[in-house]
């Protein structure tokens, strides 16, 4: 009786050399019955049959529209000497990451003045990364509800909300800025 290939396994075999136990090793990578998988995967609309596009047609001329927006919003406010983090306040340098305050959604993904200077490590990796009880340890969060405040009192009432779903709770915004 054949027993199993695999080094020191006693079990006789039942298919391409191993037993059953070890079976499973014919379909991993190396094996008799490996197939790699095809990936050309494309994803095609129910209606019309045809490929779905990673970007809409609005989003993709919106793209190009916004890159020019930025650039132009950098430039202006290095003019203006304003070019600071709307986080920490600190001058952004060679940075170029950009925070939209009423989201990415429609018109105001390219409209100017919903888009505030962030460094990466504020922007992204603090304040989309950190749950709001982190949030409060960072110095700079109770100057970025300020600057919330003067930009759009309606955002600063988005930020408490995100407070009050986290059991911070405040019956007044001026309790916050005391």
């Amino acid at each position: 009786m054949r027993t199993c290939k695999i080094d020191g396994c006693n079990n006789p075999v039942f298919g391409g050399g191993v037993c059953r136990y070890h079976g499973y090793t014919r379909h991993m990578k190396g094996g008799d019955l490996f197939k790699p998988k095809n990936n050309t995967a494309v994803t095609l609309s129910p209606k019309s049959n045809t490929k779905i596009p990673k970007e809409s047609k609005t989003r993709k001329k919106q793209g190009k529209t916004y890159k020019e927006v930025k650039d132009e919003l950098r430039a202006e406010l290095k003019a203006e000497g304003k070019y600071d983090c709307f986080f920490c306040t600190d001058p952004m340098g060679e940075e170029k990451g950009f925070h939209h305050l009423k989201g990415r959604d429609g018109d105001n993904f390219i409209d100017k003045r919903w888009l505030v200077p962030g460094h990466n490590q504020c922007h992204v990796w603090d304040y989309h990364h950190l749950c709001v009880e982190q949030l409060l340890q960072f110095p700079w969060y109770q100057g970025f509800l300020t600057r919330l405040k003067n930009k759009d009192p309606k955002l600063l009432r988005e930020e408490l909300k995100k407070q009050e779903k986290s059991g911070l709770i405040f019956d007044d915004e001026d309790e916050l800025f005391n």
